[in-house]
């Protein structure tokens, strides 16, 4: 197998009426078998069979001592012997699987499990008796014709883990505050006061900050602006308003002449949040050497009053400090916070695609996306092994690596690259994935497994991979669940919920599929749905479609067991001509 040592194939014989243990060779070509199911079916790498049948009372002596010998015939005519079990009556002496009473009879069950191979498709299943050394065999009696294989019919493709790619332009802000005079709405370049308020040493830091990086890009202007707490809350919403407006209007003109010509795209653009700043006023109270500064503060702190009322009571509880900040708070607060927004450009990938082998002249995010990019495998890895060193910290990178080594089947320097990605970032959903395919490449199909729960339990999407291994393992209902878990509906969801039990759900599951995205195989899985479903038509038109996609489907059909119930329906044989 080349992605699991084991297939699961469910295959059961459920209910078979054993009379092998009769009262005398004649009776045992007499006796009447049943199969349940009737065709087998093959369920991981193994076909399971249970007989369970009842000896009727008074059809078999207490001295009798019969072997049931099943076996399975192929084409060829080639002998599959099964284990053989034996049956006696109470009173032999020789030891026996079962002891079954003449009197009364009883039950036996009867039970095999043998590996899958392909010459198991069309055998049928032979009963056989020994009884008191004479062999015999049952004439025309074929129990069970077939084996159903359409587990083996689970797509795989190796679904790998690779980091968040996060390139996109570096958002960063430079600001500065500005103030107003009590009262005034509009911007004055001019305006200062004592010693620490001046506004052209602000807009001229800002101007340096502004130089200091020729490729910074300029997006818009944000102000904050703010009133001081002291006055009508209308009036000074008005003047937040015209602070912004009026520090929009001079600022752009600034970066004009700093040479920003993005301020005449029509997406440059201000963003203001306008406010009474008591978040400000509490916070320089807390640094002054006011005595009453606390009972301020609480009155400030309380979101049971309004702003009106704050002030009201600040005015009249406080009015020796109210005045005093009048003249040394205050004025602090008539500001505005201007915000440059802007970025540092990023390359186009097209540009990026220009600096293989310079990988020293870009940025690490630059960088990671090249390798994100780049689809040959050897160039992809020359890139991420120049991550790895540019970026040592960094698991996406050696998670990344792992992913290129796996897909060269350089299993080593897979498991060299995910152990330290392990290391970087410990119990990581993405790294714990490509562990379980790590696991699974190397034939460790339960440390795969393993793994790959693991990798769920910790924030890994690997869903989809559990409900494949669940498929090859027979274990339907957790395929079903874990398809469902991962948010795909597609052809393998649909042949779980059909290995399920649930045909009808898995037809409707394909129906719901874009029909521009329809294989043969969705066609052919329909088909076999239409064949459980016992609908002539959604069988027949299907396998048709299936056929028309690839001629090899038609071959298949011929010989599926699915369809054993139609091989001899004209509009069958119709759809396979």
């Amino acid at each position: 197998m080349k992605d699991f040592s084991q297939k699961v194939l469910p295959i059961g014989f459920a209910a078979s009426v054993f009379l092998a243990a009769c009262s005398g060779p004649g009776n045992l070509t007499k006796n009447s078998y049943t199969v349940n199911p009737n065709p087998l079916e093959m369920k991981a790498d193994s076909v399971s069979i249970v007989i369970t049948g009842n000896v009727p009372p008074k059809t078999m002596k207490g001295k009798a001592v019969v072997t049931f010998q099943p076996y399975l015939k192929t084409n060829d005519g080639k002998e599959i012997i099964l284990k053989s079990v034996t049956v006696k009556g109470e009173k032999a002496k020789e030891s026996a699987d079962y002891t079954v009473n003449s009197k009364t009879g009883g039950t036996v069950t009867y039970s095999e499990k043998i590996p899958y191979t392909p010459e198991l498709k069309n055998v049928s299943l032979m009963p056989r008796f020994i009884y008191e050394t004479k062999q015999i065999a049952v004439p025309d009696s074929i129990k069970v014709k077939g084996t159903i294989t359409t587990a083996s019919l689970v797509k795989y493709t190796n679904e790998y883990r690779t980091g968040k790619d996060n390139y996109q332009p570096e958002i960063s802000n430079k600001a500065v505050n500005i103030y107003f005079p009590m009262d005034v709405d509009k911007f004055n370049v001019n305006f200062k006061m004592g010693k620490t308020l001046n506004n052209k040493t602000q807009i001229n830091n800002l101007k340096n900050l502004l130089k200091t990086d020729p490729n910074w890009i300029i997006r818009g202007i944000s102000i904050n602006a703010y009133a001081s707490p002291d006055g009508e809350l209308e009036r000074n919403s008005n003047l937040s308003k015209g602070r912004s407006s009026s520090t929009f209007a001079y600022f752009r003109k600034e970066l004009k002449k700093l040479g920003f010509s993005e301020v005449n795209d029509s997406n440059f653009s201000m963003g203001y949040m306008l406010a009474e700043d008591w978040k400000g006023f509490a916070n320089e109270l807390a640094n002054s050497n006011y005595e009453d500064k606390d009972a301020m503060i609480a009155i400030i702190n309380d979101a049971n009053i309004s702003d009106v009322e704050r002030e009201a009571k600040l005015r009249a509880n406080h009015e020796n400090s109210w005045k005093k900040s009048a003249d040394q708070i205050l004025p602090l607060l008539r500001k505005s916070e201007l915000v440059v927004i802007g970025n540092k450009p990023f390359k186009t990938e097209a540009e990026l695609m220009t600096f293989y082998g310079k990988y020293d002249q870009l940025s690490d995010v630059e960088l990671y996306h090249l390798a994100i990019i780049t689809s040959d495998l050897k160039q992809k890895e020359e890139v991420l092994n120049a991550y790895t060193t540019k970026a040592s910290g960094d698991w996406r990178g050696f998670n990344d690596l792992a992913v290129v080594n796996l897909q060269s089947n350089n299993l080593t320097a897979a498991e060299s690259n995910l152990n330290k990605a392990n290391e970087l970032s410990a119990n990581n959903g993405s790294v714990l994935a490509n562990m379980g395919a790590l696991a699974r490449a190397k034939g460790d199909y339960a440390g795969a497994q393993a793994m790959y729960q693991k990798a769920a339990n910790n924030g890994g999407d690997t869903y989809y991979n559990l409900g494949v291994y669940d498929i090859k393992r027979g274990n339907y209902p957790s395929a079903v669940s874990n398809f469902g878990k991962s948010g795909k509906s597609d052809y393998n969801s649909a042949l779980a919920q059909l290995l399920n039990g649930d045909a009808n759900g898995a037809k409707t599951t394909i129906d719901n599929i874009n029909p521009d995205d329809l294989t043969w195989e969705h066609y052919y899985l329909r088909a076999i749905c239409g064949a459980r479903m016992n609908n002539q038509d959604v069988c027949t038109t299907n396998l048709a479609q299936a056929i028309s996609k690839n001629r090899e489907a038609r071959n298949m059909a011929k010989e599926d067991i699915e369809f054993l119930r139609f091989f001899n329906n004209p509009l069958f044989e119709a759809a396979i001509r």
